[in-house]
């Protein structure tokens, strides 16, 4: 099924839904239960088929050589089948919390438990990541579980305790023993068919296959079916919490979280990795709770807010966006309050691991640093090198005598960006003065002063647009944004002017599809040619990708394309970490694809993953690669 199909019967899904509820909840039950049905009917051929010859031999019948083939397809078929009744579960990475060690915590979680009518929990982590979750260890296909609460220590640092124990109901809501429980049972199953098709793909056997081949056929249908069931069970989950804890509660810790995880993403980390010029080895979790206080700061809160509200609602995940979510929550669902940045929690509910507390956060920061100690040192080396290089731009540049082109004004403002919180835009602005049109000064003033509205992002945009045809829909795209901001601060500007851009957005993406599609048909190993940047975007290229733990190595190729827009094409060839799975290299070249196009690199990119996306052959023969990362 491909993706457009699977959107339209979805949509028809969720309109039937609304349309006859309870129809639709039982055409879900049904083919929830096919799906069981047929894995457990493989499971009974397979069985049947062995008892049969069992009973053959054992009641004289004369063994042939058809017995051996028969008995390993009905072994292989009853193999096949309990791997998708015993769905295999990776443990948390985390460090286990007990009752001894929080006793105030596991009865709060108990009190949980009793009012929302749920199963036990048989174990709690305390992981790494801005998340609380319940994950299920599968029994049977889903049919019985484990159940273990993960906890994350920057959601720790970042909610008073009441707001976090808001949370932990949201998720315990889906294991509700109430009216609800076909929709958390359903929200469960899916999950044990999204862990049983990727089983069922990576097997080997030919019996794998023919069961992979019905996952394929399956899940993307059940997945369409049961999407609108699923995503009505978090909003029935946020009613959960929002009855034990109160409307308001859930909204503040919603809106919280929404803000707090867009500055540990895009905050915490950058200024974190800042101190790895001065700090030999560092303990970020352990200095967590400090560090998230400043995301209070009403400016970074407001814009955070807007960015979140601005999201729309996605077929590729269940949970709602905010905006829905607190609109369900709002005491009349007709006139729901408009979103403010909430009330910043009063403090952190770290204390809730009680005696553990100092153990977990040694344990975690100790982990993070055998994962990243390489990294951290050469990161520091690159910072005081561009530290030594900014001292003496701005001796140079109080000096005189020596006139600062735009390329080190550029240089300059980059060694402030990556040392210090200082506003570049004077040194910009500089480089702009010698160099009125220069691509990468324009750029960077756009991106920095869009959000704000700033009138002379027009101009910018402007001459990024006329002169440099690679940057067309870079700066036509950003005008969207600058539009916007405008006119959330009730800035007017010419209607005009709004349609200008927006023909300019139409024409420039019909361009970058055009050329984007023949770049992606070209084989990355065809008409190749060193890259062609210089130490610092090279320096900056590192840098991210030593910032990613699941990468091995890294290499770099340029290829030549003779495409409109003109503008240069590189693709990166990188190697995972030994245990890999297809969908995890996936995601590796997922992620490390929106951190490289956040660069300065001067083109377009894609991320293929050896022995995924291209055979690693094919890189020893490629003399064209540079090397960026080399990990023992």
């Amino acid at each position: 099924m491909n993706s457009a199909d699977h959107v339209h019967l979805l949509r028809l899904n969720e309109q039937a839904s609304r349309d006859e509820p309870e129809r639709y909840r039982r055409r879900v039950l049904r083919f929830a239960l096919l799906g069981y049905g047929v894995v457990l009917l493989c499971a009974v051929l397979g069985l049947a088929g062995v008892l049969g010859l069992a009973w053959h031999l054992q009641n004289g019948g004369r063994p042939g050589g058809w017995m051996v083939w028969v008995g390993l397809a009905c072994l292989g078929l009853l193999f096949a089948a309990l791997q998708g009744l015993r769905v295999p579960f990776d443990a948390p990475e985390g460090q286990v919390l007990t009752a001894a060690d929080a006793p105030e915590l596991f009865g709060v979680l108990e009190k949980i438990r009793a009012k929302v009518g749920g199963p036990a929990l048989h174990r709690v982590w305390i992981t790494g990541d801005f998340n609380a979750a319940i994950v299920q260890q599968p029994l049977f296909l889903g049919l019985h579980h484990r159940n273990h609460l993960l906890l994350g220590w920057p959601m720790l640092s970042a909610l008073e305790p009441r707001r976090l124990f808001a949370v932990i109901a949201h998720e315990y809501g889906h294991l509700r023993g109430d009216h609800g429980k076909l929709s958390a049972w359903i929200y469960r199953t899916r999950l044990a068919w999204i862990r049983l098709s990727r089983r069922y793909r990576e097997g080997g056997s030919p019996v794998s296959w023919v069961l992979g081949g019905f996952a394929g056929w399956y899940f993307p249908r059940f997945d369409a079916l049961s999407f609108a069931l699923a995503r009505e069970d978090e909003y029935e989950a946020d009613r959960v919490s929002a009855r034990l804890f109160g409307s308001e509660v859930a909204s503040q810790a919603l809106l919280e979280i929404a803000i707090k995880a867009q500055w540990y993403e895009q905050e915490f980390w950058r200024r974190h990795w800042r101190l790895a010029r001065v700090e030999a080895q560092p303990s970020p979790f352990s200095n967590l709770p400090t560090s998230l206080q400043r995301a209070s700061e009403p400016g970074w809160q407001q814009e955070a807010l807007r960015r979140e509200l601005r999201r729309l609602a996605s077929f590729d995940d269940t949970h709602p966006v905010l905006k829905d979510r607190l609109a369900a929550l709002a005491p009349d669902p007709d006139r729901p309050p408009l979103p403010r940045p909430p009330q910043p929690s009063a403090g952190h509910a770290l204390g809730l691991l009680g005696v553990a507390r100092e153990r977990i956060g040694q344990a975690l920061d100790g982990a993070w640093w055998e994962q990243h100690r390489a990294d951290w040192r050469a990161h520091g080396e690159r910072l005081r090198q561009q530290h030594a290089q900014a001292l003496e731009l701005q001796q140079r540049a109080r000096a005189g005598t020596q006139p600062l082109v735009a390329e080190e004004w550029l240089a300059w403002a980059d060694a402030m960006e990556a040392l210090s919180d200082q506003d570049p835009t004077p040194l910009l602005e500089r480089a702009l003065s010698l160099a009125p049109r220069h691509p990468q000064a324009l750029r960077r003033l756009a991106l920095r002063h869009a959000p704000q509205a700033d009138l002379r992002v027009g101009d910018w945009l402007e001459q990024l647009f006329q002169h440099h045809e690679d940057q067309a829909w870079f700066a036509a795209r950003l005008a969207q944004d600058w539009m916007d901001a405008a006119q959330a601060r009730d800035q007017v500007l010419p209607p005009e002017q709004r349609r200008l851009w927006r023909q300019r957005l139409s024409e420039s993406e019909a361009m970058e599809h055009s050329a984007w599609e023949r770049f992606a048909e070209l084989p990355p190993w065809e008409q190749t040619l060193a890259p062609r940047l210089s130490a610092d975007q090279l320096r900056e290229l590192r840098g991210v990708l030593l910032r990613e733990p699941e990468l091995q190595a890294a290499w770099l190729g340029e290829q030549e394309l003779d495409v409109k827009p003109a503008r240069c094409h590189f693709t990166f060839w990188v190697q995972a970490k030994p245990g890999w799975s297809e969908d995890s290299a996936d995601a590796l070249a997922e992620r490390l694809f929106h951190a490289l196009r956040d660069t300065e690199l001067p083109g377009r990119l894609r991320v293929m993953v050896l022995g995924r996306h291209v055979e690693p052959a094919r890189r020893k023969v490629q003399g064209d690669l540079l090397s960026l990362v080399q990990r023992g």
